[in-house]
């Protein structure tokens, strides 16, 4: 049976999370275990192994695990393990986040820090890695494709997206080149058996998708991604989500918030009249957007709170300051090493961008 395992030294934490968790997988054949660490245990690693087997999908740990006296185990050591096994995992942090990084790197998933917010949310990252896993074993086919992302697109069933996906897979060789290379090296190694392809393929395409993919808009974007393309307040999305029904995105992950293919949407905005933007006095294709939503709707909208533009523009999100910008060159930056190169809806918001530049070396 396959199992999620919670690693936490608060039993009170642990006990209320497992709880949640029943109640919201309480339809999936899902093992929840457990795990407190104290000063009784003998050999953490040992420990964790008995844990950890290959129906392990998901690992969710706190970051300081000493408080009953297991010194020097701490959650970063937990990430290590599972990353050496391909194990997902997601760190739950509650007391100390601000010693963490801002960002969680491509291989670690940021965990929300409340209970009522990590339930649902570990729900949803563990239907993902399941639903990647189930296609690649159903349709095993696509392990004989050469690209990790052409996989992926498969897996989408947007195969003519593949072109896309792929310049936000260009990061791969950095940041997995050991795991990659396990997948590919044919030389003095036997050719990977298909259940080690799968395992591998579901850590890696499944890590690109939700902390990559789906976090930096492009040809598929969120709820914020959309209130920035269409340039209102994101309060107003509960009024236009209706459509772009069909622009709604099934894949993995899906659970975590709505995600919507641009494609799609851009499909969408022309069936209500956006087809001819000679006729529109919007100088950008963020207001342009709005002009259209607002016709099919027959009401006018609020518009997104920038100050540089009154919130007319827009048409960008910054993925780190989660605000609508434009490409007025006071508002945003563009180019850069911090966003993927197939995040077309994506840019940075300037002042974000000219205080940490400098520090991070940009």
């Amino acid at each position: 049976m396959q199992n999620l395992v919670l690693i936490d030294d608060d039993e009170d934490q642990v006990t209320n999370l497992s709880r949640s968790l029943k109640e919201t997988l309480a339809t999936d054949e899902c093992e929840i275990r457990t795990w407190i660490p104290s000063s009784d245990d003998a050999k953490a690693k040992d420990i964790f192994d008995e844990k950890i087997d290959s129906e392990t999908v998901l690992v969710v740990t706190d970051y300081d695990l000493t408080q009953k006296g297991q010194t020097g185990l701490f959650g970063s050591t937990i990430v290590s393990w599972c990353q050496t096994l391909l194990v997902p995992v997601g760190n739950f942090s509650r007391g100390n986040r601000d010693t963490l990084p801002r960002e969680p790197n491509q291989y670690e998933i940021r965990i929300p820090p409340t209970t009522d917010q990590a339930a649902p949310y570990i729900a949803a990252i563990y239907h993902g890695f399941c639903s990647i896993s189930s296609a690649l074993r159903q349709h095993s086919e696509v392990l004989r494709k050469k690209s990790p992302v052409g996989v992926l697109a498969q897996i989408l069933g947007k195969p003519t997206e593949e072109s896309r996906l792929a310049l936000y897979g260009s990061g791969l060789g950095n940041s997995g080149a050991a795991l990659i290379g396990k997948m590919v090296d044919n030389g003095a190694r036997p050719e990977p058996s298909d259940d080690n392809k799968i395992r591998l393929l579901t850590y890696v395409l499944g890590h690109l998708l939700l902390n990559v993919v789906l976090r930096f808009p492009g040809p598929i974007l969120g709820r914020c991604g959309l209130a920035a393309y269409l340039a209102i307040a994101p309060g107003e999305l509960d009024k236009v989500e209706a459509l772009f029904e069909e622009a709604k995105y099934s894949g993995p992950f899906k659970e975590v918030e709505p995600y919507f293919w641009l494609s799609l949407v851009d499909e969408s905005l022309d069936q209500m009249g956006g087809s001819n933007p000679s006729e529109s006095n919007a100088e950008t294709q963020g207001e342009l957007n709005r002009e259209i939503v607002e016709l099919k709707l027959g009401q006018k909208l609020a518009r997104h709170d920038c100050s540089r533009c009154d919130g007319k523009n827009g048409g960008f999100l910054c993925a780190f300051t989660k605000r609508t910008v434009c490409d007025r060159p006071d508002c945003s930056v563009g180019s850069s090493g911090w966003i993927p190169p197939g995040a077309r809806l994506c840019r940075i918001e300037k002042e974000f961008y000219d205080e940490w530049a400098p520090i991070l070396g940009f």
